[in-house]
């Protein structure tokens, strides 16, 4: 559902400053900073986007255009903020430190721009995955992913563990034989698209009306599914520097569409904060 994208809050307020304390594993842990509150702890990328997307919806600001999607009957995850009571001011991360604008939330995903504060370098994103690949390359030194080799876009997510959306489980490709095991969000992003790289349309050419997933026929021999819970993913297109698709949650037989990698994120949240805690 569109919404308005007016906002009347001072533009200051869109400004986050994340200090980085900690990258083992690719999995981010630090404090965010946002106006005159006092910073608030998150372990995990995916905590750090429902922290601010909870601020952003709390101000209006940046306004919403489109009503982020949940699984039928599924409450949205609720964030767990958790203020620094040790810290009464700001400072700069043990690794690094991020100075984060966003712009707008178009397409159920963020735009905007990210600046890394001990070189003043600034760049550009136009989705929530598109930052945290950039936020990615400077902490861990990675490249651009290239191509991978043949794929196909159909691939089941299960994951093991979700500890304050510190995600660990594994990417499946039955129909290869290729699993890739994940550990946070960002190994979790890279394995997926290692999975679908070559299976997926980079533009509008050749939609298909069909957005039913036939898993029964496609996935009767798959392998076992997560611990916490088990997704099977079809991306269709990439566009908007993200990826749009459906995901069938195993476990609640439940299907949604996704606009987004941050939608997508929103929808394996919900699910598994359905049967179990977020900050469990």
């Amino acid at each position: 559902m569109a919404i308005s994208k007016m906002s009347m809050v001072n533009n200051s307020y869109r400004y986050f400053t994340i200090a980085v304390d900690g990258y083992e594993n690719r999995c981010m842990r630090g404090i965010i900073y946002h106006g005159k509150t006092p910073g608030f702890r998150f372990g995990s990328l995916l905590e750090m986007a429902l922290d601010m997307d909870y601020i952003f919806n709390k101000m209006d600001c940046p306004k919403q255009t489109m009503e982020m999607r949940t699984f039928e009957g599924v409450e949205y995850p609720k964030p767990v903020i958790r203020n620094c009571v040790d810290e009464d001011q700001i400072r700069s991360g043990k690794l690094a430190t991020f100075q984060i604008y966003v712009k707008y939330r178009y397409n159920a995903s963020w735009q905007g721009e990210i600046t890394w504060l001990e070189t003043d370098e600034v760049k550009s994103f136009q989705s929530y995955l598109e930052l945290v690949k950039i936020m990615d390359r400077i902490l861990s030194g990675s490249e651009e992913m290239g191509e991978h080799g043949e794929a196909v876009n159909v691939c089941q997510v299960a994951i093991d563990s979700f500890g304050n959306g510190a995600i660990e489980g594994s990417v499946q490709n039955p129909l290869q034989n290729n699993f890739h095991g994940f550990f946070g969000l960002v190994d979790m992003a890279e394995s997926l698209e290692k999975t679908i790289e070559m299976g997926i349309s980079d533009g509008s050419e050749n939609r298909t009306e069909d957005s039913k997933v036939n898993f029964d026929e496609d996935w009767n021999t798959y392998r076992k599914g997560g611990r916490n819970a088990t997704f099977v993913i079809r991306v269709r297109f990439r566009e908007y520097s993200t990826l749009q698709g459906e995901i069938y949650w195993r476990e609640g037989k439940l299907q949604q569409s996704f606009r987004s990698f941050f939608e997508m994120l929103i929808l394996m949240a919900s699910a598994i904060g359905s049967t179990e805690p977020l900050e469990k």
